[in-house]
């Protein structure tokens, strides 16, 4: 009896392979880019979670800048810059993010 063929193991992307990718079409877009983390209660298992998006309001987006400043010492960073679309900028030099 001949054996069956082996099937090849689908190539799974990770999630670091991935996130450049979504948070290239967020900005693209202008749509939220949301990474964020949840740990299981009962088993201590953690999932991660990357979302793009329309999901923040401008209430929300108060709220979480006051959040991420008063835990600045905790180790939380926030980075805020004004935004010109890719599609409307009239050039896009990487090398002038810092």
């Amino acid at each position: 009896m001949e054996k069956p063929a082996k099937r090849r193991a689908a190539k799974r992307k990770t999630l670091i392979d991935m996130i450049p990718k979504l948070l290239e079409s967020a900005l693209a877009d202008s749509r939220d880019f949301v990474l964020t983390f949840e740990t299981d209660e009962e088993t201590g298992k953690q999932t991660v979670h990357a979302m793009t998006g329309t999901f923040v309001s401008p209430c929300m987006l108060r709220k979480l800048i006051g959040q991420a400043e008063s835990q600045r010492d905790e180790g939380a960073t926030l980075i805020s810059r004004k935004w010109v679309p890719a599609r409307t900028a009239k050039t896009f030099d990487s090398t002038s993010i810092r």
